[in-house]
């Protein structure tokens, strides 16, 4: 190619020229001598950028040159190739690619083949590419995974089971979860039937917390799909099974998911199923999720109504305005309830729309100052001020806020229940202690990686991100964190964790449900 000639020899803007000319006038009989030059750059960065872009551009479309260059001596060379090859091409253009593929031993080359094979949507590449589900390389599974997932045959979905049943996640409780299982789990959703649904659902609630934390995941990803296993789980579960399954429902965030939780509802269950069945209503925006909860605020559970009333806050609506107000208008026993739900749930938009509805106004605000609970005295101040009027400004003058002194202890509290966690504020502010809350066990340990200080850690067992068994471990590896004593809540069915959980590092436990007395009860043994 005459063009190149002593290329080396040009000048920078020759050099440039010549590969401008080239690239423009498509001279597909200057690739070979482009090998050459890409194989063994000049080491001028944007001579060999420029090289690279108009060997890539000639090489489009050109399958007889991208399958001589898949046997190029050069390395460099053969990746172009089998990237300019992942466009997709003719059967001989896949056979070069799996003849390369059976012939090579670097990973990033055996990633490369396998990420251009995913475009030829061969079933015969099956066969191909299953036995890369177990190879070293992350990156080469996390390809052969995907392109298997996209033949849609049922080989591959049974490989990809047999590789979850057989792992070490699943045989043992505190195995983490590896990236490679991880990944199979995901890809299993890619076959979304009820074989799948039901493999998926049997580890709902694994003694492995990681591993369970990608179960669930996977499973609130599969949307309408997956509803009819979670509603027969909801059914034949076990206690733990189901709150796993109403949880997984709210996740999802599916309309029809509202009407399995409330037909769950009705056949009644324990404290702890309603409460998960009412915080996953307050997930899914539709008129049968208020139905649902506003029947709800019959509840006489504490715990319970909590959860009631911070789902309905988050569905605040006029409808709801009017029942909350009409069963706060009772005067009974139920409605002082309902009051206090509201106070320590710190239900903004509740409390607002109740104000400005009038009816009720002096009745909240005369709770408010009863609970004495500074925190949300704070909060709802500051709805009030929004309000604004001559009225509100009145009653901002009743909500005295109390000097905030240093508190006498200093606890927090990890939980991916805002329920739980506005539980938790109330119960601290009637003890006077100072309490931060997180939504999961990453927020609390980065937390603790600023601000140490503290005289005691509350943690759920089951949270996203890092769970509580997880956080535990982390804390009992600083040796400046180790003495602080860990209170984990749990339900009692999962008692079945709690050697687990004891090993990590576990102070104590405190069984779900629990009431305010119960919880400040085991505060004060804490602290003993």
């Amino acid at each position: 190619m005459d063009l190149l000639k002593d290329f080396a020899q040009k000048d920078m803007i020759e050099q440039i020229i010549c590969l401008d000319e080239i690239k423009e006038s498509r001279l597909v009989e200057a690739i070979p001598a482009l090998w050459d030059l890409y194989a063994n750059p000049l080491g001028d960065q944007a001579v060999d950028e420029m090289v690279y872009h108009a060997l890539f551009d000639l090489l489009a479309g050109r399958e007889q040159e991208i399958i001589a260059g898949l046997g190029h001596a050069s390395e460099a060379v053969r990746l172009m190739c089998i990237r300019r090859a992942a466009d997709g091409g003719s059967s001989a253009l896949k056979d070069a690619l799996v003849k390369l593929l059976g012939s090579v031993n670097d990973n990033e080359l055996i990633s490369e083949i396998i990420r251009a094979l995913n475009n030829y949507k061969d079933a015969d590449l099956t066969e191909i590419l299953l036995p890369y589900l177990k190879h070293e390389d992350y990156s080469v599974v996390a390809w052969a995974m995907r392109g298997l997932a996209g033949t849609h045959d049922l080989k591959v979905r049974d490989a990809l089971m047999t590789m979850v049943s057989e792992s070490r996640e699943v045989q043992h409780v505190d195995a983490g979860c590896d990236l490679r299982t991880a990944m199979a789990v995901e890809n299993i959703a890619n076959f979304p039937d009820g074989i799948t649904a039901d493999f998926l659902i049997g580890f709902i609630h694994h003694a492995n917390p990681s591993f369970r934390r990608v179960v669930i995941s996977t499973l609130a990803g599969m949307g309408e799909e997956i509803m009819p296993a979670l509603e027969k789980c909801l059914d034949t579960g076990d206690k733990d099974e189901k709150i796993m399954a109403a949880n997984v429902v709210g996740m999802t965030g599916k309309k029809r998911g509202a009407d399995v939780l409330v037909a769950h509802l009705e056949k009644g269950g324990d404290a702890n199923l309603k409460f998960a069945i009412y915080e996953a209503l307050g997930r899914i925006s539709s008129m049968r999720s208020v139905i649902g909860l506003t029947d709800g605020l019959a509840e006489d559970d504490d715990l319970v109504l909590i959860a009631v009333v911070t789902a309905l806050d988050h569905q605040c609506n006029p409808g709801v305005v009017k029942v909350v107000n009409e069963t706060i208008a009772k005067g009974d026993a139920q409605s002082a309830r309902v009051l206090s739900a509201i106070i320590t749930s710190h239900a903004r938009q509740l409390f607002a729309a109740l104000y400005k509805n009038g009816e009720q106004a002096d009745t909240l605000i005369a709770a408010l100052r009863k609970s004495g609970d500074q925190e949300a005295i704070g909060a709802f101040r500051a709805e009030l001020e929004k309000i604004g009027g001559e009225q509100a400004a009145k009653d901002i003058q009743q909500l005295t806020l109390g000097e905030v002194g240093t508190k006498e202890k200093r606890i927090l509290a990890a939980d991916d229940s805002k329920a739980m966690l506005f539980f938790y504020k109330g119960v601290a502010a009637d003890l006077g202690m100072e309490l931060v809350t997180v939504e999961d066990g990453k927020k609390a340990f980065d937390y603790l990686q600023i601000d140490s200080e503290f005289d005691l850690i509350i943690t759920d067992m089951n949270m996203p991100n890092m769970d509580g068994i997880e956080l535990t471990r982390e804390i009992r590896k600083k040796s400046e964190w180790i003495k602080i004593p860990v209170l984990m809540a749990t339900t009692e069915s999962e008692k079945t964790q709690s050697e687990l959980a004891r090993q990590a590092g576990v102070t104590d436990f405190i069984t779900k449900p629990f009431s305010k007395d119960d919880f400040k009860a085991k505060i004060g043994q804490m602290f003993v």
